[in-house]
């Protein structure tokens, strides 16, 4: 009985009736990538350094390393760790959808304004725009 591919480790398990045989293989390969991108880039936009996500997430400064170039897993509690100093929404990490996190949206004047102001940037600047808006949105001591 073959399983959906996991988000964030991208395996997919067999399991063989009768046997105690597991077998394993590696997909969503782009998934893993775009995991390990995205927590690269929010490091980098938050312009901290892997040494420092080592030190406040008890993670190996090699394995940030590893991890943000996809050569290695990041297991649950490390991601929950990460999106935690990220001070971002676990779901962000795994490709969730980002405008499932706001609330409000198209009555809202100030998100009116945003959409205007937004409308003639590149994909680029949208994508830090909205990875701003979400880590004021998830930052301590802000309203929610």
């Amino acid at each position: 009985m073959a399983m959906p591919p996991h988000r964030a480790t991208g395996e997919r398990v067999t399991r063989r009736e009768g046997t105690h045989f597991k077998e394993t293989e590696r997909t969503g390969a782009g998934d893993a990538m775009g995991l390990a991108s995205r927590l690269r880039d929010q490091r980098t936009f938050l312009n901290v350094s892997q040494q420092f996500v080592a030190d406040q997430t008890g993670i190996l400064r090699s394995a940030v390393s590893d991890i943000e170039r996809g050569a290695r897993r990041v297991d649950s509690l490390e991601l929950k760790a990460l999106a935690d100093l990220y001070r971002m929404p676990v779901d962000y990490f795994l490709g969730g959808d980002p405008q499932d996190e706001f609330d409000g949206g198209a009555t809202d004047p100030t998100v009116q304004a945003l959409l205007r102001t937004t409308s003639d940037m590149g994909e680029e600047e949208k994508q830090q725009v909205l990875g701003f808006a979400l880590f004021l949105q998830n930052y301590e001591g802000g309203t929610r």
